[in-house]
């Protein structure tokens, strides 16, 4: 297939805006509702927005990687608490937290669709013929279009930084493909996609040096573009690493060794389903793509059937990582170097959308009316990604208004009445972001990196409360993320505002008055004849709030 970039065709320009459109109208539920809307809360309103608003709140989202965070956990590193400088900070500090949000998700999706359009259209699909450029359009849009995690361009903005090092191997050294590859390092993260992406680039120029027998220094100063530009944006995770002697409570994380069924399932899984932090919806073409690829095999190039071997390779690697001959190898390594080395998935939407883009253009010259069947897959398929809009997703769980609950926090700070870092607070049924995002200083709460040390204190407040439930016990010990005030009578449910009473809660709470708690914001009412540390000072049921939350004093 020869590769020849052809300038943006009349017959482009009416589909083009046409996506646009669509992209627009797929975020317009988002400003209608406003919070009221429904937004995806695990590893998203329970932590990641929540790490914003803390950054925010403290004035430290571009501060010295040296600051500590007061407000949660007794004070812990900036890179723990959000270990990057990015764009989407901006956009939250221009736009406020939900809007920040928004338009963080849409700014991604048009990054998402042109990035997708111009790797296409130049690098995979270069024909001016009208079928061919529908499936451009169309593929891209779909793409744009996924309910990628949270608000970094770690998925949508690889195709526009792949399409810039494509044009650097060409030798095509335009001011313009340095600018996106440092724009990207600065809207994703290093440690989700980058640094995979990284390794595959560098591969490829390597590969490159052996073949030509010489160095290609436009492709050179790309990688070495993204790696400084990586360097700084995650200054506070490299200076935590360098310069902070602390100890991280992952050197604790362990996941139980699997056998072979297991590995097998969760191989085919991935490659079937993919991962909800990187979601592709690529099941209903995975089946024709792998047909077409067989029948076909000799019209694609090496670079097709590269992308494809990769996403096999990388699900069994996914699917056997934790597979218990090779875990001690694979641990072995992560204590040299910590990263989940199994996020090469994140690369995988990518590499589906590309592949789904080719095997369309090669029935479009193949089969009998192509076009129906062309035209029907991209509608259905784009039909399908639009099922799993986040909001409609989500619509059971409470909105992010609910979630957060403003106006009942407002009201224990008067109850209270005294300044919100003079005092610490745990939560117990609730996720303790929802008590950070108000601005209260928490013992307790869900960060990737944290000190150990403060682990092992924290858990001695929940001690006999772990021993009363092995789950929470193992949850707690062998992860750990989530340094949570676990009851074992309420278990790990942090979304449901009507919980059944506690009847005894067996905490340290000498421990935890030592450690500066004062105050327990409760989703359920506990039995105070039984837990006579602490005292109920009010119940707080505001009929606009989601939350009913009883507040108690440690005594």
């Amino acid at each position: 297939m020869k590769l020849t970039h052809k300038p943006i065709r009349q017959v482009e320009i009416p589909i083009i805006l046409l996506a646009q459109f669509v992209i627009i109208l797929y975020y317009l539920p988002y400003f209608i509702l406003g919070e009221n809307a429904s937004i995806l809360i695990h590893d998203n309103l329970d932590s990641n927005v929540t790490w914003i608003k803390i950054l925010l709140d403290n004035n430290a989202a571009f501060s010295s990687p040296s600051k500590i965070i007061e407000q949660v956990l007794n004070g812990i590193p900036l890179s723990s608490v959000y270990g990057t400088y990015d764009i989407s900070l901006v956009v939250f500090q221009i736009f406020g937290m939900y809007f920040g949000y928004v338009v963080n998700k849409l700014l991604i999706s048009f990054i998402g669709f042109w990035g997708m359009y111009l790797l296409l259209r130049k690098h995979f699909l270069p024909s001016s013929n009208s079928d061919i450029q529908y499936i451009t359009v169309g593929v891209s849009l779909i793409f744009a279009l996924l309910p990628f995690w949270s608000f970094s361009a770690h998925v949508l903005g690889l195709p526009f930084v792949l399409f810039a090092f494509l044009n650097l191997r060409r030798n095509n050294k335009k001011i313009f493909n340095y600018l996106i590859i440092i724009l990207f390092a600065f809207y994703s993260s290093l440690v989700l996609s980058g640094i995979f992406f990284l390794i595959i680039m560098l591969f490829v120029f390597v590969h490159d040096i052996i073949k030509n027998q010489k160095i290609n220094w436009a492709f050179f100063w790309g990688l070495a573009c993204l790696s400084i530009a990586y360097f700084i944006s995650t200054a506070p995770i490299i200076y935590s690493s360098l310069f902070q002697d602390i100890e991280s409570h992952r050197i604790e994380i362990y996941r139980e060794p699997i056998r072979f069924k297991p590995a097998v399932y969760n191989t085919i899984n991935i490659f079937l389903k993919g991962q909800y932090h990187a979601h592709s919806l690529h099941t209903l073409f995975v089946i024709p793509i792998i047909i077409i690829l067989i029948v076909g095999h000799k019209s694609f190039n090496k670079v097709v059937k590269l992308m494809f071997a990769f996403i096999v390779l990388t699900s069994l690697f996914y699917g056997f990582i934790e597979f218990h001959l090779l875990k001690p190898i694979i641990d072995q390594i992560t204590s040299v170097i910590p990263i989940q080395l199994q996020r090469f998935h994140f690369l995988h939407p990518m590499f589906w959308y590309i592949l789904l883009a080719v095997a369309l253009s090669w029935l479009s010259n193949k089969i009998k009316y192509s076009r129906i069947v062309i035209y029907s897959t991209l509608v259905i398929q784009l039909a399908f990604v639009i099922m799993h809009h986040e909001a409609w997703l989500n619509r059971k769980n409470p909105s992010y208004k609910d979630f957060y609950s403003e106006d009942t926090f407002k009201s224990i700070k008067k109850l209270i009445d005294r300044p919100v870092d003079s005092y610490k607070v745990i939560s117990i049924g609730i996720h303790p972001a929802v008590a950070q995002y108000n601005g209260f200083s928490t013992l307790d709460g869900y960060f990737t990196s944290y000190p150990l040390k403060y682990k092992h204190e924290f858990r001695k407040v929940i001690e006999n409360e772990l021993n009363r439930d092995e789950a929470l016990k193992k949850y707690f010990d062998n992860w750990g993320s989530r340094c949570y005030a676990f009851s074992s009578e309420l278990g790990s449910d942090f979304i449901s505002n009507k919980k059944d009473s506690i009847i005894h809660l067996e905490y340290d709470f000498q421990h935890l008055k030592n450690m500066g708690g004062e105050y327990i914001f409760s989703s359920a009412p506990i039995n105070e004849s039984l837990n006579k540390d602490i005292k109920q000072v009010e119940f707080i049921n505001l009929s606009n709030n989601y939350w009913n939350i009883y507040l108690y004093k440690i005594k």
